[in-house]
């Protein structure tokens, strides 16, 4: 008999507070939530928990040889997930939004990293996940929710269609409607000098070339 698919919560004003609960009841169990991102919508689930993180890998057919980002609430909690100077703290706060590449802390697990010795941590400016990462209390994956090798997704229709075949399934689909057109977060990674744009994004050209500028600049002084 064929496996039902995930669970659909709607996510309004009204729900949001039974949204929440629900969510983190999901996350702490080892599951995996389907939520809207400040980009796209994601794929969410324990990042210090190795089962969930391999139902993670397993929902969206990645290769293992690829870490998974992590989404976090504030700067404490990138602290605690990774090596944050205060330097690159400072860095970090120029971008509205941005996947920022550090040296992981020792006890984030191997299969979130990849076995690598970096991990890539960003603060989402989405006032529904923040919450949710908050009352969960650490820090969650924020892969995109698509099928590895698949485009990304902003409609929710789109990612039901995708999560509705396949046996493994995300546990829970926040559902907060048409995110609108948003691109997947910049990618920079910090533990080069001078610090390396490795995917663009939101960003408009002028502020990434003077961005570039200053780190080029700070690397020749």
């Amino acid at each position: 008999m064929p496996k039902a698919g995930p669970k659909i919560l709607e996510l309004n004003e009204k729900t949001e507070t039974l949204v929440l609960l629900e969510a983190v009841d999901v996350l702490k169990r080892g599951g995996v939530v389907v939520v809207p991102t400040d980009t796209l919508y994601g794929l969410a689930a324990d990042a210090t928990n190795e089962r969930a993180i391999k139902k993670v890998f397993s929902i969206k057919g990645r290769d293992a040889a690829k870490p998974l980002p992590v989404l976090v609430s504030d700067f404490a909690m990138m602290n605690r997930v990774a090596l944050l100077s205060e330097k690159n703290r400072e860095r970090i706060a120029k971008f509205d939004t941005v996947t920022a590449v550090l040296p992981a802390r020792g006890w984030m697990p191997l299969n979130l990293r990849a076995g690598q010795l970096t991990i890539g941590v960003r603060i989402p400016q989405h006032p529904f996940l923040l919450r949710l990462i908050k009352m969960f209390g650490g820090p969650i994956t924020g892969t995109s929710a698509n099928k590895s090798g698949g485009s990304s997704h902003t409609h929710i229709q789109y990612v039901v269609e995708d999560f509705q075949k396949g046996r493994a399934k995300p546990d829970l689909i926040i559902d907060a409607g048409n995110l609108g057109e948003h691109s997947a977060s910049m990618i920079v990674d910090f533990t080069k000098e001078p610090a390396q744009v490795i995917r663009t994004g939101p960003m408009t050209k002028e502020a990434l070339l003077t961005f570039l500028s200053e780190e080029q600049s700070k690397n020749t002084c």
